[in-house]
């Protein structure tokens, strides 16, 4: 049997603002693996010491397929966790005889005594570098790069990811593979009239929005979607409210003051953090999804509205071309007009919705539980029978 151990040091097992991104995407992995539970491979997690309880009380504490094992020190700080996996981490896999070591979030340790695989989720520090603080644009260069060049296997979440890193860190193609993030069963249309209608009343939503949904900062192109709805207002006072939804990041503050700056106070609500158990509700219960970012690695909220049957409008750079296929509208994400007239021209066409949670659903099962863990397996699979 193959010993797979898995950093899981990023999930947050609670329901908080932190429980998105790469945390989700790990704990989506776990998940997916213990569903498939292949009787060649048995996995070991470690999880941050400060989320050890919340973790044995999650359904995955409860597996018998994946143990999750707490980190043996304190983790709960960035430099705490880096110093752990840099230093205690491989001696850890040399004694539970690990097989394999995934690290899911771009960086491995150094002397790891095993075959290793990494995923990447994105180069966005190398596209985008004014957008992150100079200590973490640093280390996630650095260590991205020097993790690509020691894994056994290196793991995408798209074509547009694979391509970066084959070109920005001279990686050989056949050592990169893709496999697309998962996106979870509940994201589906919602076809009872009322539980959409008792979800609005809830948050004193009206029955038409506009909807974004991610974090709050600059590398998702917020502030162009706030000045393109600015022009929808002035072709239409109809125009439904924008809902912009999404836990704060960072270099957020210019998006508040763009707000103030087009008297949009009073049509642009900022919702906050969004609990995953709702995340479908606010999809479904909107006229139109947006999201223009400048770079995706995958573009997971993209993929979900879209699962929801939700009419969805999207960049066509990076990975969301891939995301969006066929079924959503695509705009350069540097075009305030073009935004502002496609927004214009998707709330008037009244099939749009309609089509939409036909083709969206069907587009999206691409992005399957099933196809993840099995992808990844025989990842693993490989990764195991390479020489050390």
């Amino acid at each position: 049997m193959i010993h797979v151990a898995i950093n899981a040091q990023l999930v947050t097992f609670g329901q908080t603002y932190q429980n998105a991104g790469v945390s989700r995407f790990t704990y989506t992995l776990l998940e997916a693996l213990d569903q498939l539970a292949d009787d060649d491979l048995r996995y070991t997690a470690y999880v941050s010491s400060a989320e050890a309880a919340a973790a044995a009380a999650s359904p995955l504490g409860h597996s018998k397929h994946i143990l999750l094992e707490p980190a043996r020190w304190p983790t709960d700080k960035p430099i705490k966790r880096i110093v752990w996996e840099q230093t205690r981490l491989p001696a850890r896999l040399r004694e539970s005889q690990a097989d394999v070591f995934h690290a899911p979030v771009n960086v491995l340790p150094e002397r790891l005594p095993c075959p290793s695989v990494v995923t990447i989720h994105d180069l966005a520090f190398v596209h985008y570098p004014e957008y992150f603080r100079p200590a973490r644009r640093l280390y996630q260069r650095a260590f991205t790069e020097r993790s690509a060049h020691a894994a056994t296997q290196i793991v995408t979440d798209s074509e547009s990811t694979r391509e970066d890193v084959i070109t920005a860190f001279g990686i050989a193609p056949e050592r990169v593979r893709v496999i697309y993030p998962t996106i979870s069963p509940d994201f589906q249309p919602i076809r009872v009239p009322a539980t959409l209608a008792a979800f609005r009343a809830r948050h004193g939503l009206p029955e038409r929005y506009l909807l974004y949904l991610g974090t709050l900062e600059p590398r998702k192109n917020v502030i162009m979607l706030v000045e393109a709805y600015a022009r929808l207002r002035a072709e239409s006072e109809a125009a439904p409210p924008l809902i912009l939804a999404g836990a704060k990041g960072w270099y957020y503050d210019a998006l508040f003051e763009r707000v103030r700056a087009l008297d949009l106070e009073r049509y642009v609500t900022f919702a906050g953090y969004v609990s995953r158990e709702e995340q479908a509700l606010w999809y479904a219960g909107a006229a139109l999804f947006l999201y223009p970012s400048l770079y995706e690695g995958f573009g997971l909220p993209v993929a979900e509205a879209l699962a929801c049957g939700t009419p969805t409008i999207t960049s066509d750079v990076s990975s969301l071309p891939e995301v969006a296929g066929p079924v959503a509208l695509q705009v350069p994400p540097t075009d305030v007009v073009r935004l502002a007239h496609t927004m214009r021209l998707a709330l008037a066409d009244s099939g749009l919705r309609a089509r939409t949670m036909v083709e969206g659903p069907s587009w999206t099962q691409q992005f399957s539980m099933e196809r993840l863990a099995r992808q990844y397996a025989q990842v693993y699979r490989v990764a195991a029978q390479s020489p050390r």
